[in-house]
């Protein structure tokens, strides 16, 4: 038995936001969280109850021990983490809005602690001892140390029978869709388990038609074990052996949508392991809906909260 059910490398940041409809210039307090993409996914299977390693890099300062203390509160294992007293932690700003104005997230994480951890720093034989290993498109973009470090990992868990969930997970501020086509079109066709938004697909990979055709289109370049696209209000579609499986949404009013794809993320991977595509679908769109119900960018969510959202329990008030 593996000592991990999951592992993941990225860089967890540390947010600051509004009120809601407050503008940034105008506000005079700021609501403090911790968010990462990939560390997002590890807080809900933590809380689900997988075993879960996170490798990353920290600053020795208060911001770095706010993170760590996160992490640690939600059940992650944090012992591979590099602490150095160099660089910073990245930080992230978003001004809550609504209709017509769209709610924004200026960022600021240039030469943070992970963009500049080499890879010398990574204990690469720490993956032996686990089952999955999740990455982002997120971290090759933030330096070529990062490029290189997740490049890396990807092969040592291909070379010891380790699977492999990649989220696309394009952003826009940390380069053009045609650099991310260059460099991760690699890291998608190494992974086991591929997630990408019907979005990111159409900006980044250039495709057009049915939701369907896309995905075919995907596999066949991409010869993935399983796709899952998101496709917003419609929910999520996924393609496995020639076989479409739809999943529908779960009704939601939304608190924040902020980390709602890391929350479909995990949810489908818990799914997956417990009954293939179908209950992954199901799992992803009900822990998705969840995670819209808190503030901030993790899933604070328990298995039972889970199974009564997936048996379509109402959101009353629970005496």
């Amino acid at each position: 038995m593996k000592l991990y059910n999951f592992i993941s490398f990225g860089e967890t940041m540390i947010r600051f936001s509004t009120k809601r409809g407050q503008r940034l210039e105008q506000c005079t307090a700021l609501d403090v969280y911790v968010g990462g993409s990939e560390s997002n996914v590890g807080v809900a299977l933590s809380r689900l109850g997988w075993k879960v390693l996170w490798i990353s890099k920290l600053v020795d300062n208060p911001w770095g021990w706010r993170i760590a203390h996160e992490l640690r509160f939600h059940g992650i294992d944090i012992s591979r983490v590099r602490w150095t007293s160099e660089g910073r932690v990245g930080v992230f700003y978003l001004e809550v809005s609504e209709e017509p104005r769209p709610s924004q997230i200026i960022y600021d994480r240039s030469h943070s602690a992970v963009s500049l951890m080499t890879p010398d720093e990574v204990d690469f034989d720490v993956l032996t001892h686990g089952e999955l290993l999740h990455l982002s498109g997120i971290t090759p973009a933030l330096s070529e140390s990062c490029l290189t470090i997740t490049s890396r990992m990807m092969d040592f868990a291909r070379e010891t029978g380790m699977k492999i969930s990649f989220d696309l997970n394009y952003r826009s501020r940390l380069w053009p869709p045609e650099a991310a086509e260059r460099v991760l079109s690699s890291f998608c066709a190494k992974a086991h388990i591929l997630f990408i938004t019907h979005s990111d697909a159409r900006t980044v990979f250039k495709l057009q038609g049915s939701q369907e055709e896309i995905l075919e289109r995907l596999m066949e370049r991409f010869k993935c074990e399983v796709i899952a696209m998101t496709v917003g209000a419609e929910g999520a579609v996924a393609l496995k052996e020639g076989k479409f499986f739809r999943g529908k949404p779960f009704k939601a009013k939304p608190i924040e949508r902020l980390g709602g794809g890391d929350a479909f993320d995990a949810g489908f991977l818990y799914g997956y392991k417990k009954g293939g595509v179908e209950e992954a679908l199901r799992y992803g769109n009900a822990l998705a809906a969840f995670k819209y119900s808190i503030p901030g960018d993790m899933a604070f969510v328990t298995k039972d909260e889970l199974e009564r959202v997936l048996e379509g329990e109402s959101g009353s008030i629970k005496r």
